[in-house]
């Protein structure tokens, strides 16, 4: 741990930064509409009460952004952003063990719609920031802090309008935000993933036209059957591999955690004969395996389907919405070409908004490197490795302005803890506070290290 750092009372950090996760969970930032304001408010509270003065920037009314800079250097090394979004998905009040909007603390284990996704990281995010400041620790870079709205719902009132409005006020050299830094156990041995890349995004509509008629009578030519075919099509069959130099790290990373059979098997992922049999039979997690195939992989959700308005009537079109992601190292382009073949005559498909290439860090940066010697010392016998996340976060617009992005928000898990990856917009999302201290811990550590004198 960096020096600084070493005379803290970490029992009061964590229990204060447990405390702080289940404030930020009781506001109800579901988006939409987002309604992000008062949760922002909140935190620019806390941080004054650190010493900090941060700004809210809002793009609309309810929305909400909250920036603040504690300032090092002379200018000439680039600031350190940490980053983590404040609004949240829906939750089905009646699905969860506990309500998803009360912040309760049960066996040990803070519930709370956010808690995975991703207000943990902001929590930790200000616990740091404030921490810093307090213990007056003079910088050689400025260290940046960005709470953002929208993300659940494009970015459009978050980090694009901070991107696109004021770029200054966010513009980094590195940031750290999310997904990563979860501990996994893979072979009996923790990994903490540490996003390099994240895929692209292609939301795509999908439609099927066909003769209508009085639904006592079928007839061949029906727009619902023909679209249900294609997505049933969409739902069963893996498209084309992708086999990206950053793919390939993930694995080889992968591979070194494993045994002689994992050692023989995973490299097999990336050979178009063999993927699937190593997915279907050498990869035991089911949810492992879903990941794996999802980054080496375009990949193309049904989501929404629309069709007819009255049940006696077959209908003269069917529509459906479906989330394409963009394997890194593939296009849009290559992502509509494999939908069409599997589409075949009579599906139309059409993009719902512009598309967003995949985000890539190049490999060789300085602050992996001082993120891997994080994770070793923090957990010994742990080790970070370099991941593709499937999905897309505020990473995608903070490295339009040069920033290398990594998805870091630390949570030390142990093996008999719940599988913290399948509980992103699921319901019951929930986190160890043990975990969450442990995390404050990690997170607070590469700041001085990277930023102090």
């Amino acid at each position: 741990m960096h020096p600084v750092l070493e005379q803290v009372d970490w029992d009061k950090e964590a229990a204060a930064v447990v405390e702080l996760l289940r404030a930020l969970l009781r506001f109800d930032t579901t988006n939409p509409p987002g309604d992000e304001a008062g949760c922002v408010e909140f935190l620019a509270d806390t941080l004054r009460g650190s010493g900090v003065e941060p700004e809210v920037l809002s793009p609309a009314p309810g929305r909400a952004n909250l920036v603040a800079r504690l300032p090092g250097g002379d200018g000439s090394a680039a600031p350190l952003l940490l980053n983590g979004h404040v609004d949240v998905v829906a939750a089905e009040a009646g699905r969860w063990a506990h309500p998803p909007f009360a912040g309760e603390v049960h066996d040990g284990v803070i519930w709370g719609r956010g808690a995975v996704d991703m207000k943990h990281m902001v929590a930790m995010s200000v616990a740091t920031v404030g921490l810093l400041a307090r213990l007056g620790v003079p910088l050689r870079r400025d260290l940046k802090l960005a709470a953002v709205a929208d993300e659940e719902a494009g970015c459009a009132a978050g980090s694009q309008w901070l991107v696109d409005q004021h770029p200054e006020k966010v513009r980094a050299g590195h940031a750290l935000g999310e997904v990563g830094g979860a501990t996994f156990h893979l072979g009996g041995r923790p990994f903490y993933p540490v996003q390099v890349a994240e895929k692209g995004i292609a939301w795509l509509r999908a439609w099927a036209d066909g003769t209508t008629g009085h639904g006592s009578i079928p007839h061949e030519d029906n727009a619902v059957v023909r679209l249900s075919e294609f997505l049933a099509r969409v739902g069963r069959r893996r498209l084309p591999l992708h086999a990206s130099p950053e793919a390939r790290r993930f694995l080889e990373a992968l591979t070194a955690l494993t045994g002689r059979k994992g050692r023989a098997v995973l490299p097999l992922l990336l050979h178009p004969r063999w993927s699937n049999l190593v997915l279907r039979r050498g990869v035991r997690d089911p949810g492992m395996a879903r990941l794996l195939s999802a980054v080496v992989r375009n990949t193309a959700s049904p989501t929404v389907v629309h069709a007819g308005s009255k049940v006696n009537v077959i209908p003269g079109r069917a529509e459906a919405e479906l989330d394409g992601r963009i394997a890194v190292g593939s296009s849009e382009a290559e992502l509509l070409a494999e939908l069409r073949e599997l589409a075949g005559p009579g599906i139309e498909l059409e993009l719902l908004a512009p598309s967003r290439p995949p985000t890539v860090t190049p490999p060789g940066d300085e602050l992996f490197g001082l993120l891997a010697e994080v994770v070793a010392e923090h957990h010994p016998g742990a080790v970070a490795v370099p991941t593709i996340t499937p999905g897309f976060t505020d990473a995608k617009f903070w490295s339009a302005l040069g920033t290398a992005c990594y998805g870091f928000a630390p949570v030390r898990l142990e093996p008999g803890d719940p599988d913290f990856a399948a509980m992103f917009h699921a319901d019951n999302e929930r986190v160890p506070a043990a975990g969450l201290a442990a995390g404050l811990r990690m997170l607070a550590d590469p700041a001085p290290r990277h930023c102090c004198r």
